[in-house]
């Protein structure tokens, strides 16, 4: 009876004695076993050792599992996964945090030590209300060196996005006039520019500028990395364009190429960013990139008995990038502040992306392209510079459902940058459901 039973007890237990789990931790080491008492320091050294065990026998029945510890973890490159690292049906491989815990693949760096503006130059050029407000960092004394480049984007033009300034998760405003929400309007374009639309209207040709009115930028000392953000000719296309000249005389503004779309039309909308002059109000910032100096209006002071968290987006790549990669879940985890997208799957089978939070990306959330059956499952996707989640998958010419899905997600404040055509959910080929 006894041998029956323990023999019993055996088959039960068997799957979870079999499973593999390593342990991740901030404070962790990689020379560390991966245990839960020794745990690595870098997802990169798990991934590396679920291969080094692949490698030697396969993964055991019931898979592997590795478990991260609360924490932050800064990301300098993306954590990249290929088919190598697949688990199967049986044996999947899962990432997830340990429970009741917080866990962050976090794309950007935390910003502390800025002080009041005191040199008489900047303060000259500040609102007369923003002066006692305005607060400053020079990135570079902490190594920052890189901020990535502001670049055209908008309608059916997707760009890596520079680097942002984030307050307690929420993104602020680059500064601007006419403030966020509101629109100066086109005052007309030089005559030598008029063309007749296709609808039988006028526009201005892109490469001829456009007007605006009033005296507004008279004020602004320095021009040099001036950006004008508009929907030029109709209000489902809009583009943000550096600025190549700004005649104060004619108020005539001419943008560099690409320039924009269609041509522009009269009272269409736009504003200018990336103004000194014009950080006038809270949660707006500007980056001097000259001398590195980030010039910021917190929504709420900080100080060691009401901590906020400033962060700033620098990762160029995206948080996660899976390649040819099937079956695995990442789980309960929070990807933030890259300024590419998230999570990039592309290729594989029956991957997953569970209960996570995605937010304050500078492109898309998740991407997802060919393969098959991947889900987006049970996510928080808010803030994002285009759009939500890309499903792409399936074969039109023979009707192959792709298989991919989105649900039970909430998706909050889509478009930040490319405002026109980026949906929440997007789809793109065959059996492919939200």
């Amino acid at each position: 009876m006894v041998t029956r039973l323990t023999f019993i007890v055996a088959l039960f237990l068997a799957p979870t004695l079999s499973a593999l789990e390593f342990y991740v931790a901030s404070n962790g080491d990689d020379a560390n076993s991966g245990t839960r008492a020794k745990p690595f320091a870098t997802l990169e050294r798990a991934r590396d050792e679920i291969r080094t065990r692949k490698q030697a026998g396969g993964l055991p029945k019931g898979g592997v599992t590795v478990r991260l510890r609360g924490g932050d973890y800064p990301c300098t490159n993306a954590l990249e996964l290929a088919a190598t690292d697949s688990g199967t049906a049986d044996s999947p491989v899962v990432w997830e945090a340990v429970k009741g815990e917080t866990v962050r693949l976090l794309g950007g760096r935390t910003l502390t030590g800025f002080a009041r503006v005191t040199d008489p130059a900047i303060l000259s050029r500040l609102d007369e209300h923003a002066r006692g407000h305005v607060v400053e960092l020079n990135l570079r004394a902490p190594g920052i060196e890189d901020f990535g480049e502001m670049k055209s984007r908008g309608f059916g033009r997707s760009a890596l996005a520079h680097c942002e300034l984030f307050f307690d998760h929420r993104p602020m405003a680059l500064a601007r006039w006419p403030n966020e929400g509101e629109f100066a309007k086109i005052a007309g374009y030089p005559a030598a520019s008029d063309r007749k639309d296709e609808h039988g209207g006028k526009l201005g040709e892109l490469p001829g500028g456009f007007l605006y009115a009033g005296d507004r930028p008279r004020r602004w000392q320095d021009t040099s990395d001036l950006w004008v953000h508009g929907y030029w000719a109709y209000d489902w296309a809009n583009s943000y364009e550096k600025v190549a000249s700004l005649d104060l005389e004619q108020r005539l503004v001419k943008t560099a190429p690409p320039h924009g779309h269609y041509g522009y039309r009269k009272d269409q909308r736009f504003n200018f960013l990336n103004v000194l002059e014009e950080l006038d109000q809270s949660g707006e910032w500007f980056l001097d990139r000259k001398t590195g100096v980030l010039y910021f209006w917190p929504p709420e002071e900080t100080t060691a008995s009401s901590p906020h968290e400033i962060l700033l987006s620098l990762l160029a790549q995206p948080l996660l990038k899976l390649t040819d990669v099937s079956h695995v879940t990442f789980r309960n985890l929070t990807f933030e502040a890259t300024r590419n997208n998230a999570v990039e799957i592309r290729g594989g089978t029956s991957n997953r992306i569970t209960d996570c939070v995605i937010r304050n990306i500078g492109n898309s959330g998740v991407t997802i392209s060919d393969g098959g059956g991947h889900g987006v499952v049970g996510c928080e996707i808010v803030d994002t510079g285009d759009g939500g989640v890309v499903l792409h998958g399936g074969d039109r010419k023979t009707l192959t459902p792709g298989g991919h899905f989105v649900e039970n997600c909430h998706f909050a404040r889509q478009g930040r940058w490319s405002k026109c055509y980026v949906p929440a959910v997007l789809m793109d080929g065959v059996g492919l459901r939200v």
